[in-house]
């Protein structure tokens, strides 16, 4: 894509997490490593993040919910993830879960404040991320 060549919301959020130190692959570690209770878990039905304290970040068919506990109750939904959005993280190579937060995080999509009353460290890890990314491009 030349540089004058519009990008669609979903493809300026890979732009602007590939302009972070250590590019997209350190935002995961650097911004939710210390929130992770283990290593994410992918299969062909989707992402997990093990979270301490027993909760889940999940994705799966293209719904992102959260378990906040290990107990046998049900997942609660925050938002279903753009087709759009899925794609671009699938051609960028990054966690289409991670995409997603910083997705909410920017207001692209709703959910955020069902996200900060379940897990806020979660809410303000991504926020911390979407300003990270945000200033990057106003320096």
């Amino acid at each position: 894509m030349n540089q004058d060549t519009p990008r669609t919301p979903y493809e300026e959020l890979v732009w602007q997490l590939g302009r972070l130190p250590g590019g997209a692959e350190a935002a995961i570690p650097d911004f939710f490593g210390r929130l992770l209770a283990g290593p994410i878990q992918t299969d062909d039905s989707g992402e997990t993040w093990p979270l301490h304290g027993g909760g889940q970040l999940n994705l799966a068919s293209g719904i992102l919910s959260v378990r906040v506990s290990d107990s046998a109750g049900e997942a609660t939904p925050i938002t279903p993830l753009p087709p759009a959005l899925l794609h671009e993280a699938g051609k960028a190579g990054i966690s289409p879960l991670l995409l997603g937060l910083l997705a909410l995080a920017t207001g692209d999509l709703e959910g955020d404040r069902k996200l900060k009353g379940l897990l806020p460290q979660v809410d303000g890890a991504a926020k911390d991320l979407m300003l990270m990314t945000v200033c990057r491009l106003c320096g």
